[in-house]
């Protein structure tokens, strides 16, 4: 019986240290060709830089001396376009006045507990309860909140009208602010696209492209921006007929 335990043992033993021996060697045949892989891309980017200094030296020797680099100024604003309007002044698909959500508080990440960083990583984005449909036109608000009611109605959201600035020029698109609700955002965004398409709004059942932004200020992870393009406006009348006068 102690026999038998023993050559088990000595089995086992066996069979571990072959499987950390292939291990092993696998290591070191991934370090080898990551080592050949790097030395390759050295030796590549030291002739490059060779070649850019006889390029220099033959322009030098040519008389001919290469333009400056233009000065690239970052405009701090630009990040601030890609954010719709806060709408402070939205309405409710039923005509209501109803705020946008209030700003939140969005802790930095050098303050968050480590824990909490974690727990982001596999919990669960927060639910989206908030929809904002931003139009162009006071005249396409109308429209808007027929196909608002059904989606509010569909999905159990709150949807709420933004008319923009006629200065606005924001793309059309919609955003959302945490990468986990891609999905989610993108299956609420396709169900305005088939109410969209029912009412027969051809400019409003088009594919919008979307994105996704830090939460900051009022934009919170419950919250989805739709920035919606301009509606064609609606066909003139025809001229009224113009009767003949009878001959003679």
């Amino acid at each position: 019986m102690k026999r038998s335990l023993l050559s088990a043992l000595v089995a086992g033993t066996r069979s571990m240290l072959a499987v950390q021996l292939l291990v092993a060697i696998f290591a070191v045949a991934l370090a080898g060709w990551t080592l050949g892989v790097t030395s390759n891309l050295m030796r590549e980017r030291d002739r490059l830089r060779e070649r850019v200094i006889q390029l220099e030296q033959t322009m030098a020797d040519r008389g001919i001396v290469a333009p400056a680099p233009p000065a690239v100024v970052a405009d701090a604003r630009s990040s601030e376009a890609l954010y719709p309007d806060l709408a402070a002044n939205a309405a409710s698909v039923d005509g209501s006045a109803a705020t946008a959500p209030a700003p939140e508080g969005i802790p930095q990440v050098a303050t968050r507990e480590f824990s909490r960083i974690i727990g982001d990583l596999f919990a669960p984005a927060p639910a989206l309860q908030t929809i904002v449909l931003h139009v162009r036109a006071a005249a396409d608000a109308d429209q808007a909140r027929a196909l608002g009611q059904q989606l509010q109605e569909s999905s159990g959201v709150r949807v709420l009208i933004n008319v923009m600035a006629p200065a606005d020029q924001r793309a059309s698109g919609y955003s959302y602010y945490d990468g986990r609700q891609n999905s989610a955002a993108a299956g609420l965004v396709t169900r305005f696209h088939d109410a969209a398409r029912e009412a027969q709004i051809a400019v409003w059942s088009a594919q919008l492209r979307g994105v996704a932004l830090p939460a900051k200020r009022g934009f919170s992870a419950a919250r989805l921006d739709i920035v919606l393009p301009p509606l064609p406006p609606p066909p003139e009348p025809p001229p009224p007929a113009v009767t003949a006068p009878a001959p003679g």
